[in-house]
């Protein structure tokens, strides 16, 4: 986009973008791999001490309306890539370019994580944690933003009351159309949303729409930004993983087999703390 029409605006995604920023310069890190997948996309990072750590996006295929390359005015090879260079890129025109950002994003969370031992965060037995607490909250008009298929199985097993919206009709197989979704937010007492609502500009708008809901989740492999970076959002928890098993887990995304990432790896659920 020519630079009289970039006017855009989404300050969750610039409220990320420099947190991450921030948390690079007062702890360095250099990108050690970096990789559009499908459909999963991925960062790994690395300390002077040789320690890594692996962040993952969901890769926006179809939505990209332009044929330039991502990142085109940096170095054809990515370990040319200074990494302070990627998370500003959250707000970039094309939607793969943002997807890097995100993955990197989530790569810098993650390994900030790591040093803390995942402090502050509650590590969780899978996808089912979530459905629980749900249900303990006694939600009766829950909306789910995403086909996410085992959660939504999940909510229906217990009996909760909820509606799903998905932006994309190969996936929606029984959910509605997100054109939808408006009218149904501003009575729904609990939202659940899918980290990729942080690749399109969705996000902000959602939680504004939603802001009577009691709790506002966050959820999903997109979602592994530290639950400080997302600090005053509007969202109030956040369901990721985070990865130990790296080169495992780099390889079978190498080939599509991303299914039993929340099994395989380590599940947490966090509080996000109101403010900074």
């Amino acid at each position: 986009m020519q630079s009289e029409r970039r006017w855009a605006r989404d300050a969750v995604l610039e409220t990320l973008a420099t947190r991450a920023g921030d948390a690079l310069a007062a702890y360095p890190l250099i990108l050690d791999d970096l990789s559009l997948g499908q459909p999963i996309s991925w960062a790994v990072v690395r300390d002077a001490a040789g320690r890594r750590a692996l962040g993952t996006a969901l890769t926006p295929v179809g939505e990209c309306a332009t044929s330039a390359e991502p990142c085109a005015d940096l170095p054809s090879d990515w370990r040319d890539w200074p990494l302070a260079a990627l998370p500003p890129r959250l707000m970039a025109d094309h939607p793969l370019e943002r997807c890097l950002a995100l993955a990197t994003v989530n790569a810098i969370a993650q390994h900030r994580l790591a040093r803390e031992e995942l402090a502050g965060v509650e590590q969780v037995a899978g996808r089912g944690h979530v459905v629980r607490w749900v249900a303990a909250q006694a939600a009766r008009r829950v909306v789910v933003i995403g086909n996410l298929g085992p959660l939504v199985a999940g909510l229906s097993a217990a009996g909760i009351p909820h509606v799903v919206f998905e932006r994309h009709p190969h996936q929606r197989a029984g959910a509605w159309s997100d054109a939808q979704e408006w009218a149904w937010l501003e009575q729904a007492d609990g939202l659940i949303l899918t980290g990729a609502t942080l690749l399109n500009h969705t996000l902000a708008p959602l939680l504004a729409l939603a802001r009577t809901a009691r709790f506002r989740v966050l959820v999903g492999f997109s979602a592994q930004a530290h639950p400080t970076f997302l600090a005053g959002c509007g969202l109030t928890h956040v369901f990721s993983v985070h990865v130990r098993q790296l080169e495992r887990l780099r390889r079978a995304l190498q080939i599509a087999r991303w299914q039993t990432l929340f099994e395989h790896e380590t599940s947490y659920f966090a509080r996000i703390p109101s403010t900074e």
